[in-house]
Parts: structure tokens; C-alpha cells; sequence
């Protein structure tokens, strides 16, 4: 049941109207109950899968509220549900390694395994609440509600990921929205429609043939860096979007997942932008511990933050790239702080320029590590790195219209995303003071949805969902 499928908004427009018709108790179960239609809908054999992680997590979760210096509740939980994540995501990966090591006589067969999807973003929420629970939130009960957390059908496939703190809360005062909140997520909708038929998919086609290409030049190995930095931006903005105005449409508020990050001063702002959920996980769970264990040894804070981000990296997905891309960005992020640390005793003007083009180098390395996280192979992607940093060859080999279209990305991104993330998050009471667009809205409704049928692609899926 894809977001951009006739199905999904039928499905939703059932699941709102019940909604409004329903209260207290009877609303959670309808929302508990969309969700898991949602998701049966695209395989039945997740649903075990999210059902078993949910209870386990909620049983474990009561324990510890009910005694949080049992770290034996924390310890066993968290380890049974990274350890089905491993399984899942990872086995291949282990076996392959196994394999290569071992000599024939002793390789391993793995059966077929089929990866739930959501399963990165749900197995981080769960893990999450325990790790909340014992520092002092209170837990989710009964079992309906909390299992409402991980499985609200708008975040589960591929997130934002949430924090019980600011989920719990919500279902204390469950309403329907008001008509303005409504509209507002509506509009949000729209906006996240339009960046994936009109912009992401339409770059698609241009990146996937370019990546399936022999040999490009440098030229064309940046171009097809900065089309996939934007594909991938729109596809998952999108999916957020689309995941943010139908939780208002029930009554419910998820939390940003992008704030502009291609206009991040530094790789560190870079990450405070990107896949906002995911940064604060690791940085809340993982890279705060570690700095307090690194204590004044500096150089160690950075092997963590190298090791950290290569961890983000593996969480993506099983292969080398995946772990390439994440350490790129590890080393990006140290290298900033090495930098930030000298610029302090530079003269004014100089730190001045340096941070004029802070953003521009970000932006260029950033997209650059993009090739990584893309190409099929290691082989592919040192390749195609080793010709853009030489610039090796700087004849085009595609068509004018596939740098027309990076071209109108780039403009849409730079000129009107700020303006469209101004309006997809405006409130409820903002939405009913504005008259004059009220009434406007209709023909923007009527545009938006003649270029939907212009462009649809229905069968193209969202990126995140691989991972």
C-alpha cells in the first residue's frame, strides 16, 4: 500500500472518517487496527514480526517501571531485539563473510530471508523506549497503546523515528483535528506528492542510467552525485511529508525529519539536518555515553565519532558501501572539528572566508559521498571518485534534457524547498487565518493533482524502504 497509491488514500480516507466518528478507547483501537491493515497489506508474515517485538519490549518495559536498577530487563531486551534486527538484515552479510574465509568444504547455505520492512525503524523505537523507561519516563499502558508507538502506520515503513516522550503524551488528549489542522495536513500531502512523482522519480530515471553506465567522465560522475544527493533528499522528505500530513489528519503530530540540510555550514550541522530522528538516536544513545567514557582524550571522542558514524552507515544496509558512506561522513565530521579548532586562532578575515566556503566544500563532499552509498560495487564507486577528484574527463555524455532536469532540481531545491517547508509546517491557527489562500486553494489543488496524473509513476518505490 503505497503512499503515492489510489489504495493508500482510499485506505486513508477510511481510517479518518472512522476517526471522527469514534472516541477515547474505540479511537486508539481504530488507529491500532488501520495500522496493522497497512502493514498485513504489504506482506502478512511481518506482522508476527512486529507483534512478537512489541509484546516482548512492552513486557520488559513493565518490568523495569516497576524496578529500573534491574539492568537485566534492559540488558536481554535490547540484545533479543538488536539480535532480531542481525538476523534479518545481517545474516547474509556474516555468511558471505564466512564463506569467504572458510575453505568449500565448510561454506554455510543460508535460507532466504526476507527483510520486514521498517523493521531498522521499529527495532530503534523499541530499543529506544526500554532505554527511556529506565532513565525514567513512564512506560505505555495498556499493550494496545503502546504497541500504538512502533506501529502507527504513517511512520512504521520508514519513520520518522519517534521517542515515547513525545508520542505518549498525544494519546492522553486523542482528538480529531480541527478542519484547519486538516487542511493543513492535506497540504502536506500535496507537497510531499509533488517531490516524489514530479522531482524524485523523474531524477531516478537519470541516475539509474547513469549509474548503469560503463565509464562517465568526471563531469558526469558529479552530476550524477549531486542528482542522486537530490534524488534521495526529495524521495525521503517526500515519504516524511506525506507520513507528517496524515498523522495530523488523525489527530496526531510526528516530529520534523529534515530541516534544509543541503545548506549546512559544517558536516556536523549536515547531520543536525539530515534524518533529524535518526541523528538524535544515535547521538542521545550512543555518541553522548561515549564521549562521557572518552572523557578529555580528545582523540578518542574522535574514534568514536568515526566508529559511530560508521555504525549509521551499517544500519543503512549490509554491504561495504553502506559502511564507506557512514565512515566518510565520520571523517568529514572530525575533520571539522580538527578545523573549527584552528580557525579559533586565525585572524578575523580569515575565519570570515572560511566560513563563506564551509558551506559550498560541505555541500560538494557530502554529495560526493553519495557515490558510495549508490553504486552497485566498491569497484564502481573507486572509480568513479578517483575521476571526479582528478576530474578526468570533463565531456558530457548525456543528454541536455538530463542536465536541464539536475539543473531544475537544483533551482527547485535551493529557490522554493524553503518556501514549501515554511508552509507544509505551519499550525492549525495559522492555516484558518489565511483567507486570502483559502479561498486560492482549490486551483492549487486542481494544479497539484493534474501534474500527479501527468507524471505518476505509481510502481516506483521510496528509497528508504530497502533499508
Amino acid at each position: 500500500m503505497a503512499f503515492t497509491s489510489l489504495t493508500y488514500f482510499v485506505f486513508l480516507a477510511l481510517t479518518v472518517g472512522a476517526v471522527r466518528v469514534t472516541r477515547g478507547v474505540a479511537r486508539e483501537w481504530v488507529l491500532l487496527g488501520a495500522s496493522f491493515v497497512f502493514y498485513g497489506f504489504w506482506d502478512l508474515r511481518f506482522v508476527p514480526v512486529l507483534l512478537t517485538l512489541g509484546a516482548g519490549t512492552y513486557l520488559a518495559g513493565r518490568r523495569l517501571a516497576a524496578n529500573r536498577k534491574d539492568r537485566a530487563w534492559l540488558v536481554f531486551p535490547v540484545a533479543a531485539i538488536l539480535a532480531v534486527l542481525g538476523i534479518f538484515k545481517y545474516s547474509g552479510m556474516v555468511v558471505s563473510l564466512a564463506n569467504w574465509l572458510l575453505p568449500d568444504a565448510l561454506r554455510i547455505t543460508l535460507p532466504s530471508i526476507i527483510l520486514p520492512l521498517g523493521i531498522s525503524f521499529y527495532t530503534f523505537e523499541c530499543v529506544s523506549y526500554l532505554l527511556d523507561v529506565h532513565q525514567g519516563s513512564p512506560g505505555l499502558t495498556p499493550f494496545r497503546r503502546f504497541l500504538l508507538f512502533p506501529a502507527f502506520f504513517p511512520h512504521l515503513i520508514a519513520g520518522p523515528i519517534l521517542r515515547v516522550k513525545e508520542f505518549g503524551p498525544q494519546l492522553d488528549k486523542l482528538e480529531a483535528p480541527s478542519d484547519a489542522e486538516s487542511v493543513a495536513g492535506i497540504d502536506r500531502i500535496l507537497i510531499g506528492l509533488l517531490k516524489k512523482v514530479l522531482l524524485a522519480n523523474t531524477l531516478g530515471t537519470f541516475v539509474d542510467q547513469g549509474f548503469s553506465a560503463a565509464k562517465n567522465s568526471a563531469l558526469d560522475n558529479w552530476s550524477l552525485a549531486f542528482a542522486f544527493g537530490l534524488q534521495i533528499y526529495f524521495d525521503f522528505s517526500a515519504y516524511t511529508d506525506i507520513a507528517i500530513g496524515s498523522s495530523r489528519l488523525v489527530g496526531l503530530k510526528l516530529p520534523e525529519n529534515f530541516n534544509l540540510p543541503y545548506h549546512a555550514r559544517n558536516p556536523s550541522d549536515f547531520w543536525n539536518r539530515w534524518h533529524i530522528t535518526l541523528s538524535r538516536w544515535i547521538r542521545d544513545y550512543l555518541f553522548f555515553p561515549l564521549n562521557l567514557k572518552a572523557g578529555r582524550r580528545i582523540w578518542l571522542r574522535y574514534v568514536y565519532l568515526v566508529e559511530v558514524m560508521t555504525l549509521v552507515g551499517l544500519w543503512h544496509g549490509a554491504g561495504l558501501g553502506f559502511i564507506l558512506w557512514g565512515a566518510w561522513h565520520g571523517v568529514l565530521m572530525v575533520g571539522h572539528r580538527v578545523l573549527e579548532s584552528r580557525i579559533k586562532r586565525v585572524p578575523k578575515a580569515v575565519a570570515r572566508v572560511a566560513g563563506l566556503v564551509g558551506p559550498a566544500i560541505t555541500f560538494i563532499l557530502v554529495n560526493a559521498a553519495w557515490i558510495l552509498f549508490r553504486a552497485p560495487t566498491i569497484g564502481q564507486s573507486s572509480s568513479m571518485l578517483a575521476s571526479m577528484f582528478s576530474l578526468k574527463g570533463l565531456r558530457p555524455a548525456f543528454s541536455v534534457n538530463d542536465y536541464m532536469i539536475l539543473a531544475f532540481a537544483m533551482g527547485f531545491y535551493f529557490v522554493l524547498e524553503p518556501w514549501l517547508k515554511r508552509i507544509g509546517e505551519r499550525t492549525g491557527s495559522a492555516v484558518a487565518a489565511e483567507r486570502l489562500v483559502f479561498w486560492a486553494r482549490p486551483a492549487f489543488y486542481g494544479a497539484s493533482l493534474m501534474l500527479l496524473f501527468m507524471f505518476d509513476r505509481s510502481n516506483v518505490a521510496f528509497i528508504y524502504f530497502q533499508f
